[in-house]
């Protein structure tokens, strides 16, 4: 999406970088496919200057929670911190949203679908894909096999 927001505007990646201050090479890595992710700052960056809304450049199925934050600007501390739920704290929010916990409360989820402006179901599925993206990961490289569930 970045590079065919880049491109409408007739700009080359070097173009872009001037832009917005990144350098040819990072815009290069974030218009990869499975490349690299930018920041919340600079995905509100990117979308600013090529305008378009930032959610534009989330695949909400593949990003899940870290694509609503990162279209938010927040970083994970923040967003803790802006939800206000005494049951959510950094620690636990990092392990929800990497899929390490497995357990999602219902009094989170609704914290959380009440701060993205979502439904508690889409919380609940995004979750899960979480959980099941990270036991894939573990399964392929044999990482959380010493830990007990």
């Amino acid at each position: 999406m970045l590079k065919q927001a880049r491109e409408s505007k007739g700009w080359t990646s070097t173009e872009l970088a001037r832009h917005t201050g990144l350098s040819r090479t990072v815009v290069g890595r974030y218009e990869q496919e499975n490349g690299s992710a930018p920041t919340p700052e600079v995905l509100k960056k990117l979308a600013t200057v090529l305008g378009v809304a930032p959610r534009e450049f989330i695949d909400f199925q593949e990003a899940g929670w870290a694509g609503h934050r990162a279209v938010l600007g927040l970083t994970q501390d923040q967003l803790v911190e802006q939800v206000g739920d005494p049951d959510l704290n950094v620690q636990t929010y990092r392990a929800l949203e990497s899929g390490r916990t497995r357990r999602l409360r219902t009094a989170q989820a609704r914290s959380l679908a009440k701060f993205f402006g979502i439904s508690e179901e889409e919380v609940r599925a995004e979750h899960e894909q979480a959980v099941a993206r990270r036991q894939e990961h573990e399964r392929l490289t044999g990482e959380g096999a010493e830990r007990t569930r």
